[in-house]
C-alpha cells in the first residue's frame, strides 16, 4: 500500500488560535487525543480561528478564499467538503472538530483530530531528516517510511504513534486511494509526498 504525507501548499494561508490560553493548552498536548481532551475541557464546541499569510504578522480581517486543506499550527484543517470525503472513505465523523474563521464565519471547517493513532512506523528502518539526541532519541521528519505490518484497515488519513510515548509523528499520512480522490475532486490547498510504496 502506498502511503503519502499531505501538507499545505507553500505560501498558503495558515490558521491559528487567537485564544492564548487554549493555544497554550494545545501546544502541551502532543497527540490528537490530548488535544480533544483540552478542547472538551475548554468547552470549545466550535473553535474560533483566525487566518494569516505565512509571511505576515497581521490577521486577515477581510473575507478570504480558503483552500480545502490548510495547517493550523499543529493540526490539519479540512473544509466541509474535504472532511465529508474523508468520512465517506472511512474516517470517523468524530475525528473532525468544528472550527470557524473570523474572516469567513459562514463557512464550515474542521480540525482533524483522529480518535486513534496507529503503530506503523518501523523506527529502526525508517530514515529521518534529523534525530534529537534525547533519551530516548527523538526522530523527526520522515524521509523514507518503512512500515511495520499494517493493520487490515487504515482510515484514509491518519496519524502514527511515536513508539514508547503518548505522542504522534508530525506527519499526516494518507492512503493512495484518498489522495487520488482528493485530486479527482479538485480539492485545493494540499501537496503530497510519497513516503512508502
Amino acid at each position: 500500500m502506498k502511503i503519502w504525507e499531505i501538507t499545505a501548499q507553500e505560501g498558503s494561508l495558515i490558521g491559528y488560535l487567537p485564544d492564548k490560553l487554549l493555544s497554550k493548552a494545545l501546544i502541551l498536548c502532543g497527540s490528537p487525543a490530548a488535544e480533544r481532551k483540552a478542547l472538551h475541557t475548554a468547552r470549545a464546541s466550535v473553535v474560533q480561528m483566525q487566518l494569516a499569510k505565512p509571511t505576515a504578522d497581521t490577521v486577515e480581517k477581510n473575507r478570504q478564499s480558503i483552500p480545502d486543506f490548510l495547517i493550523g499550527w499543529m493540526f490539519a484543517i479540512f473544509s466541509e467538503r474535504a472532511a465529508s470525503a474523508a468520512i465517506r472513505y472511512g474516517c470517523e465523523s468524530e475525528e473532525f472538530w468544528p472550527c470557524r474563521f473570523q474572516s469567513n464565519p459562514d463557512e464550515e471547517f474542521f480540525l482533524h483530530l483522529p480518535v486513534k493513532a496507529f503503530d506503523i512506523v518501523d523506527v529502526d528502518k525508517t530514515t529521518f531528516k534529523s534525530i534529537l539526541p534525547l533519551d530516548p532519541p527523538l526522530p523527526l521528519f520522515i524521509e523514507n517510511l518503512v512500515t511495520k505490518p499494517l493493520p487490515a484497515h487504515l482510515p484514509p488519513c491518519f496519524r502514527a504513534e511515536r513508539p514508547g510515548t503518548d505522542h504522534v509523528f508530525s506527519e499526516l499520512f494518507i492512503r493512495d486511494d484518498f489522495k487520488l480522490a482528493w485530486q479527482r475532486n479538485a480539492f485545493s490547498g494540499a501537496d503530497f509526498r510519497l513516503l512508502s510504496t
